[in-house]
C-alpha cells in the first residue's frame, strides 16, 4: 500500500507530457506559377537544379527561374534539340555546332564543331559531354571548354539518350543494337541485339532496365550484357522506367502503370492510367506520377498502386515534367511544359492531420 501512494505521489508531482508535435503529411500538389512563352517549344525544356531552359521556335534560348518562375535571361540561339546541363554551362546544338552557354548569364563560353550536327539531344555526365551524329559517330568532350576527347564510330545513331554507371556508358541505336562502351575512351566493351528500339535506359548499380518499342520491358547484367528478367506488356513502353530501393517501375501505353520487384522482376501491383502516358513516371513524396496525353497528372502510392490526387496542368503535357529532387520543401518540386508554350511550377502542400489541441485558441471571458 505504501508503495501504491508513493508512485501515486510521484507521478502528481511529474510534469504533464509534452504534447504530440502533428506530423506534416504529403496532399496535393498546387500551382506555385505559370510563364506563358511568346511562342511555342522548339523541343523539351533542359533543367537544371535552379531554372529551366527553354527553346523556343521563335529561335529564342529562354532561362526561367524555378523559385520565382521569372525570366532569368533570354538569347538568339534557335536549336530543334533539348539542352543538355552541368558544370554550370547549358549546352545546345546548332547547325554543326555545339554551344556552351553560362547559366547564370547566357554568355556563349566555348563553341566546338560537330561535322553534320546531332541526331539526338546532347548529354552532359560528370564533365563529359556525349554527342551522336547522323552518320553514326559518337563524339566526347571536356565539358568545360569544348576540348574532343575521343570520337567513336558506331554505325547507326542514338535513339534516345545514354545511361551511365561507373566508368561505362550504355545506349540504343537507331538500328536495334544495344551497346556498352567505356566512357573514358568509347571502346566498345558489348553489343547485343534487340526487338525494336529502346524507349530509355535506366542503369542501376546491379542491372540496366528500359522498354522498348515491340512491348517489352528487358533487365541486363551490367558487366556481360546478359538478361536477368523480360516482361511483355500490352503497349509500348512510354520514356523511361524509374526505381526505388525495392521496385522498378514503368508505364506502357496499354494505359497500365506496373511495379515489379527490383531483383526479380516479379510484379507487385499495376494500376489503370486514366489515358494514355506521354512520358515514363516519376516519384516524389510517397507517390508515382504519371503524365499523360492531355492535360492530367495521375498519382499513385508507390506500396500499393491505389490511385492518388490528380494534378491539372495549365495546358496539354508536350514532354517529360521535371521533378526538382533536392529543393526546399515549399518550392515548385514538379515543373511541366504544355505544347502550346506554358511553363508551370507545382509545390507540394503540407496539411498537419487533425488532433486535439492542449490549449484553446482565444482569451478566456471574463465570468
Amino acid at each position: 500500500m505504501v508503495s501504491l501512494i508513493a508512485a501515486a505521489l510521484l507521478l502528481a508531482q511529474a510534469p504533464p507530457p509534452a504534447p504530440t508535435q502533428p506530423t506534416v503529411t504529403f496532399a496535393t500538389l498546387d500551382p506555385r506559377w505559370t510563364v506563358a512563352f511568346s511562342a511555342p517549344p522548339a523541343a523539351p525544356a533542359g533543367f537544371d537544379a535552379r531554372a529551366a531552359y527553354v527553346p523556343l521556335k521563335n529561335g529564342q534560348l529562354l532561362a526561367i527561374d524555378l523559385d520565382r518562375g521569372t525570366t532569368r535571361w533570354h538569347v538568339e540561339a534557335a536549336t530543334s534539340l533539348q539542352p543538355a546541363t552541368g558544370d554550370g554551362l547549358v549546352f545546345i546544338a546548332t547547325e554543326n555546332l555545339i554551344q556552351a552557354i553560362d547559366a547564370m548569364t547566357g554568355e556563349v563560353r566555348w563553341r566546338a564543331a560537330l561535322a553534320g550536327g546531332a541526331a539526338v539531344p546532347l548529354y552532359w555526365d560528370t564533365g563529359w559531354l556525349i554527342a551522336s551524329t547522323p552518320a553514326g559517330d559518337l563524339a566526347a568532350f571536356r565539358a568545360v571548354d569544348g576540348a574532343l576527347i575521343w570520337r567513336q564510330s558506331l554505325g547507326a545513331p542514338l535513339v534516345a539518350p545514354p545511361a551511365p554507371a561507373l566508368d561505362r556508358l550504355y545506349f540504343g541505336l537507331t538500328d536495334g543494337r544495344l551497346i556498352s562502351s567505356s566512357l573514358s575512351t568509347g571502346e566498345i566493351l558489348w553489343t547485343r541485339k534487340i526487338g525494336g528500339h529502346v524507349s530509355g535506359l535506366l542503369a542501376l548499380d546491379d542491372q540496366l532496365v528500359f522498354g522498348t518499342t515491340e512491348k517489352k520491358v528487358h533487365s541486363l547484367d551490367l558487366l556481360r550484357g546478359r538478361e536477368r528478367w523480360k516482361w511483355r506488356v500490352g503497349g509500348d513502353v512510354a520514356g523511361l522506367p524509374i526505381a526505388d530501393e525495392h521496385r522498378i517501375y514503368f508505364a506502357s501505353r496499354d494505359n497500365l502503370l506496373r511495379a515489379v520487384d527490383r531483383k526479380s522482376g516479379n510484379l507487385k501491383w499495376k494500376a489503370s492510367l486514366p489515358s494514355r502516358p506521354s512520358s515514363g513516371p516519376l516519384s516524389i513524396a510517397g507517390l508515382v506520377v504519371v503524365p499523360s496525353v492531355s492535360t492530367d497528372v495521375a498519382a499513385f502510392d508507390v506500396e500499393t498502386g491505389k490511385a492518388g490526387p490528380v494534378i491539372k496542368a495549365a495546358g496539354e503535357i508536350g514532354s517529360q515534367p521535371f521533378l526538382r529532387a533536392d529543393s526546399r520543401a515549399t518550392a515548385a518540386r514538379l515543373i511541366t511544359v504544355s505544347r502550346d508554350g506554358l511553363l508551370q511550377g507545382f509545390g507540394l502542400r503540407f496539411e498537419a492531420p487533425p488532433a486535439l489541441l492542449d490549449v484553446l485558441p482565444g482569451e478566456r471571458a471574463a465570468p
